[in-house]
């Protein structure tokens, strides 16, 4: 074999490029014809002196072909991988893109706060959720404007709605403790056993339920006995009869020693009593009587749990003087606050009318 170029013969047949000046051998088999004419066709054929090809025709060996054919399958196959594994990433991105939009929703819809909500809101405003997560994130604001005025208010009234609007809250728990202290405050201010049986009916197992059910058990004691009322419809008879006989004793033996209140003066005693006694004895009054008296007693008990009897009453009094000996009457009104012992710790009677 032999170099087309140079003549070079000293080539090998594994040879590729001539050893001598580099050129690229070729060993297509030629037409024996145009071989023998020099590889020169009369009209300019496709081959040059020696019967190298003439690439001004575009004509190549069968080897020239094969290499490129093989480099455009290569460049082919190559660009069908980059396009598979651009599919397939952009695949798996999207996948992982929705697995991860999957759980944060997941996580609003189990904590129902509203930072998941937001950080939903705010990473996917495309997302499959977006208008629900949204519309929950709305509802959870307002909820807690509505908390922060409920938290701090007195209102009974006020926290039942809020629990009645806000079932699933995660406010509902405080709201529900938060209406158990008002109701029970609400019980102190009225002292009423109907108050208190509508708050253990409402809560069984209420912060206040053992407070409840003492005084439940004070209004059953505070029942007033016939015995009890008729004690101290005597006592305020007695008071009013030491005044119409004149009698200092007997009046102060209705009251307690020291008084918390007697005729307007706090705290009083018994030298209040005998003031008032006096001044009646020392005006022009002659004689002095009450009649028509009418009383409303009820129990109740002290800081100490003993019990008390607060009373209201009216009376007419009616009094003479010596110039005259015309009486004067006068419609009165009284009350009084009795102690266990049945004696006044308060008392005070005032002028409603003259006749």
């Amino acid at each position: 074999m032999r170099c087309n170029n140079c003549g070079n013969s000293d080539i090998s047949a594994s040879d590729s490029f001539c050893p001598r000046c580099g050129a690229r051998l070729y060993r297509a088999n030629y037409n024996q014809h145009e071989m023998a004419q020099g590889g020169a066709s009369a009209s300019g054929a496709p081959y040059g002196q020696g019967g190298t090809p003439n690439r001004a025709y575009g004509n190549y060996s069968n080897g020239d072909r094969q290499d490129n054919s093989s480099s455009k399958s290569t460049i082919i196959i190559l660009v069908a991988i980059i396009l598979a594994l651009a599919i397939i990433g952009g695949t798996l991105y999207m996948g992982l893109a929705h697995q991860d939009e999957e759980e944060l929703w997941a996580q609003c819809e189990k904590t129902h706060e509203i930072a998941d909500y937001k950080k939903y809101i705010d990473e996917y405003p495309d997302g499959q959720h977006y208008n629900e997560a949204r519309h929950k994130y709305t509802l959870l604001i307002n909820e807690k404007t509505m908390w922060e005025q409920v938290q701090s208010s007195n209102d009974e009234l006020q926290i039942r709605r809020f629990i009645d609007n806000h079932r699933q809250s995660k406010y509902l728990a405080k709201a529900k403790e938060l209406l158990d202290d008002v109701m029970w405050n609400n019980v102190l201010e009225k002292n009423t056993i109907q108050d208190v049986e509508r708050y253990m009916r409402e809560f069984p197992n209420g912060r206040h339920i053992s407070d409840a059910r003492r005084k439940i058990e004070e209004f059953r004691q505070s029942e007033l006995t016939v015995e009890e009322s008729n004690q101290v419809q005597l006592l305020v008879q007695n008071f009013l009869s030491g005044l119409e006989q004149w009698n200092a004793v007997q009046m102060l033996t209705t009251c307690n020693s020291e008084m918390s209140n007697f005729m307007g003066t706090k705290p009083a005693t018994h030298n209040d009593v005998r003031e008032y006694y006096d001044a009646f004895e020392e005006s022009s009054i002659d004689s002095i009587s009450f009649s028509g008296l009418n009383m409303n007693v009820i129990k109740r008990f002290d800081d100490n749990h003993q019990p008390q009897y607060s009373v209201t009453f009216t009376v007419t009094r009616r009094y003479w003087r010596g110039t005259d000996g015309v009486p004067t009457t006068s419609v009165m009104q009284g009350t009084a606050l009795v102690d266990r012992f049945f004696r006044f710790d308060e008392f005070t009677m005032d002028k409603v009318t003259d006749n």
